[in-house]
């Protein structure tokens, strides 16, 4: 297996990274998974073994059914695993459930860690760009995480370039931890 770091950060990930959107398949993704917990186990385990290291969730991913799964895979791996979830998709009618704000962000990564059954995550991504919360709002609770031990780095997901590059001249130049990764929606499917 290749590895690299991954951005600008010391974080060293495989070449290829598992995601886990077929775990659980429920909660409105049963078309895409319903995976068996033994299934995710084996999975896990297979690509432990072939060295992929990175393993990919979400908050989204069967409304954290994914996460629970996940979580019940990891048994005595942890250290072997870089894990990473997102949040920012409006999960519930409650107009605070969702984005990019601090009392989303805060809340989800709690809900996360619980779910995980861990104490932190070693990638934290904002799953979509939110043009209604001030970025700097985003940066700071992100790099409190950070300070905080609930994530190791951060980065964004289907962002556009200017999204993007904002994001980052805006952390870089308040001296706050920038993210690291751009999770890009690119599938065979969207193809």
């Amino acid at each position: 297996m290749d590895y690299k770091l991954l951005g600008h950060s010391g974080l060293t990930v495989s070449k290829y990274a598992l995601g886990t959107i077929p775990f659980a398949g429920t909660n409105g993704f049963e078309n895409a998974g319903g995976m068996s917990q033994e299934t995710a186990n084996y999975m896990i385990d297979y690509a432990l073994e072939q060295g992929i290291n990175q393993f990919d969730t979400a908050n989204l991913y069967s409304k954290g059914g994914s996460e629970i799964v996940l979580s019940k895979t990891i048994r005595d791996k942890r250290e072997e695993m870089v894990i990473s979830s997102k949040t920012g998709v409006q999960l519930s009618d409650n107009p605070n459930d969702g984005g990019a704000s601090r009392i989303n962000i805060e809340r989800s990564i709690d809900e996360t860690l619980h779910r995980l059954a861990t104490d932190y995550i070693d990638l934290y991504y904002v799953h979509l760009w939110d043009g209604q919360v001030p970025v700097e709002e985003t940066i700071q609770v992100m790099n409190d995480l950070i300070k905080k031990g609930k994530i190791r780095h951060w980065g964004v997901s289907n962002y556009s370039g200017w999204a993007l590059a904002k994001t980052h001249t805006l952390a870089v130049t308040n001296h706050m931890a920038p993210p690291i990764a751009q999770q890009i929606y690119y599938t065979p499917e969207s193809r």
